[in-house]
């Protein structure tokens, strides 16, 4: 794994991570644990996998942005006490468009 890929992550996990603790008060810890558990394995595929499956650049990062907000947002639902879809669904936009934007002025 590249260091530039590593800093990549670890931005991601930077923004995300207390982006989806915030959304759900009176289980933070819970769910930036489920946060990084969640990130880290979409992060790794959209990085390594989607670019060998889709080819262009335009095709693999809207199909994995869009994949990565419906995975992690059924798992921050599925994992929520009471579960919660709505606000698993605002966290994992809220989060992927947090960090896709933070990743996007970075890399200018």
């Amino acid at each position: 794994m590249s260091e530039a890929y590593l800093w990549a992550l670890g931005l991601t996990l930077l923004v995300e991570v207390p982006v989806v603790a915030a959304c759900f008060a009176g289980q933070r810890l819970r769910m930036a644990t489920v946060c990084a558990l969640t990130t880290t394995p979409t992060h790794l595929a959209m990085h390594f996998l989607l670019p060998g499956l889709l080819g262009e650049a335009r095709h693999w990062v809207l199909v994995g942005e869009l994949a990565v907000l419906l995975v992690e947002a059924a798992a921050y639902a599925l994992l929520s006490r009471p579960r919660d879809l709505p606000r698993g669904a605002v966290a994992s936009a809220l989060a992927n468009g947090l960090s896709y934007g933070a990743g996007a002025l970075l890399c200018r």
